[in-house]
């Protein structure tokens, strides 16, 4: 099975209909399918994504995407990746240490991720 996790940029990316949103929407839709794909997002981030909404009046929703807390273990494997680089947010960390927890590739449109050695899969949405 397949496993992605998702930041907070990357599902913006798709409600705002911004570029690399739509490789976001071809997931979920793969999800509902009942494609051989899992697809989660820390709680950190769906705040985030609730924030964002909230201040510009939008709704969203993702069918089909496992809502995974964020805990004690969570918040241990967030922690190591400020070692890799400060300029990391706790967002950013959230979805990195759920992915890595989950061995899963993290889908974002934060470049600052593939400079930096994060020892998890990540997928840039845009070109």
């Amino acid at each position: 099975m397949n496993r992605v996790v998702l930041d907070a940029s990357a599902v913006l990316a798709m409600i705002l209909n911004e570029p690399g949103g739509e490789r976001v929407e071809s997931l979920l839709d793969d999800v509902e399918a009942g494609s051989d794909v899992s697809v989660s997002i820390s709680s950190v981030n769906w705040c985030e994504i609730l924030t964002r909404l909230e201040r510009e009046s939008l709704a969203a929703v993702l069918s089909g995407v496992e809502l995974v807390p964020f805990g004690k273990a969570e918040a241990e494997a967030a922690v190591a990746f400020v070692r890799v680089s400060r300029a990391l947010s706790l967002g950013d960390r959230a979805c990195l240490a759920l992915a890595s927890n989950l061995q899963a590739a993290a889908w974002t449109t934060e470049r600052l991720w593939t400079r930096c050695q994060v020892d998890v899969p990540v997928e840039l949405i845009r070109p």
